[in-house]
């Protein structure tokens, strides 16, 4: 399973059965948006994608997406974006949001690819976590998700 299919499982696991209360949650590791924001947001930087590429979107944009694109390099951001966000999302709704060691190792792996590059734009900010935090919360504050809060 690449990265890739791990975060879009991980997004539709986080989205699934999605209420009308649901979609107006805030989601606090994104200040200002709320759950309907980040779905959005996913979607339609997975269509621009496909549609930049010339390719006919099916009913399924991860489908498609999987189908046509995961050997280009932004496949790795969509990843990233997907794993993040069906994080995010999954608290906002009070669901568990465990990852698995496979994902964290992934997570890991791109903040240290991504050195600084990370931060420049603002996207992220670091987070302190204390020194007993488990490896979850300490890979989550790289991208400045507090694990340790509700």
């Amino acid at each position: 399973m690449t990265a890739y299919s791990r975060g879009a499982a991980l997004f539709r696991a986080a989205t699934s059965d999605l209420t009308a209360y649901d979609l107006d949650l805030p989601v606090p590791s994104c200040p200002g948006w709320t759950v309907s924001d980040v779905v959005s947001h996913v979607a339609d930087n997975h269509a621009a994608v496909i549609e930049q590429n010339g390719i006919e979107a099916g009913a399924d944009l991860f489908d498609t997406y999987e189908e046509h694109l995961t050997r280009q390099p932004r496949a790795m951001i969509e990843a990233l974006e997907l794993t993040l966000h069906a994080w995010d999302v999954a608290r906002a709704r009070g669901m568990r949001a465990d990852l698995d060691d496979v994902t964290l190792d992934f997570l890991t792996a791109f903040a240290v690819d991504a050195g600084e590059q990370l931060y420049l734009d603002g996207a992220f900010e670091m987070l302190l976590v204390a020194p007993d935090a488990d490896r979850q919360a300490r890979v989550l504050a790289l991208y400045g998700r507090d694990a340790q809060s509700p």
